[in-house]
């Protein structure tokens, strides 16, 4: 598969949204976006939340696999794409006559009002009130069932000794991970970023247009179109080749990824696919115990 060119070297700048200071309806405005985003289908293929589906159910090795596990989002925020990811996935299982699988939302934030509502509508999705941090890799499926951790467009968030851990303590404590995201430092990611930057112009109207405060920092000042661009393209600095990935879990050994494989026992693929026409692109990492293919 033919991947983008990646243009300019990680860069671990600082996003607005992770600040203590960033408002909270600044983050409602992006999470609701970030909704829309995994929702919007512009392709024959269906929505990003139904191809990122797919994706995981081939990189676990097909629905019987798939229906061995518990997902756990291990940096929910407000939900992400689990509401959607969760029927299409289970409706598939059940469509090959297999059982329905939990989802299971965790947050080092817990956002509980945001997930009792999620949760409210499907009897596969619970959460965990606590604050659970990815960097430690709690282990929630227990020791009978499987567990395959997700990290959706939230790996970027960690910095290298960070993610370092998040990787290691998945590999050490679950037995998949699915790391999806939708920005990178490629020319269709930032081309998509931009088309991203200018869509509150639209949306506001749409989904605040009862808010004076969301109209005011859109149209008056524009507060918002601001905040999506530094957090854009922050964004797309932040994310990492698959090289850069695996690299990670390899540098403190000194084996080569297919060496890792080996020792380790663990099967680790990546690739992209265009799942918003014309630019944005989806880019996922996997990590499978072989013993589970």
């Amino acid at each position: 598969m033919a991947t983008d060119r990646v243009l300019f070297p990680r860069l671990h700048l600082a996003e607005v949204e992770d600040q203590s200071w960033c408002p909270s309806w600044l983050r409602e405005h992006s999470h609701k976006a970030l909704v829309r985003t995994w929702r919007m289908s512009l392709s024959a293929r269906g929505s990003p939340a139904v191809q990122a589906c797919n994706i995981l159910l081939d990189a676990l090795g097909g629905p019987q696999k798939a229906s061995e596990y518990t997902f756990v989002d291990a940096c929910a925020g407000a939900g992400g794409p689990t509401p959607l990811i969760e029927p299409r996935l289970n409706e598939q299982l059940r469509s090959a006559g297999l059982d329905s699988v939990r989802f299971v939302l965790t947050d080092l934030w817990p956002d509980v009002k945001a997930w009792k509502a999620i949760a409210s509508r499907s009897k596969n999705i619970s959460y965990v009130e606590q604050p659970v941090d990815a960097i430690k890799g709690v282990r929630l499926s227990g020791p009978e069932g499987k567990e395959c951790r997700m990290f959706n467009l939230s790996f970027h968030h960690f910095d290298d000794v960070a993610a370092e851990k998040v990787l290691v303590g998945a590999v050490e404590s679950a037995d998949a991970f699915m790391i999806f995201e939708l920005t990178h430092r490629t020319l269709p990611a930032l081309l998509n970023t931009t088309l991203i930057i200018l869509s509150p112009f639209i949306t506001t109207l749409k989904d605040w247009y009862w808010s004076p405060m969301h109209l005011f920092f859109t149209y008056i000042i524009p507060i918002i179109p601001i905040f999506y661009a530094i957090d854009g393209y922050v964004s797309c600095a932040r994310c990492r080749t698959p090289e850069e990935t695996w690299d990670l879990l390899t540098r403190r050994t000194g084996l080569s990824v297919p060496e890792w494989e080996l020792k380790n026992g663990w099967e680790l693929s990546s690739g992209q696919q265009v799942v918003i026409p014309p630019f944005g692109t989806l880019y996922w990492y996997a990590g499978v115990k072989r013993e589970n293919l």
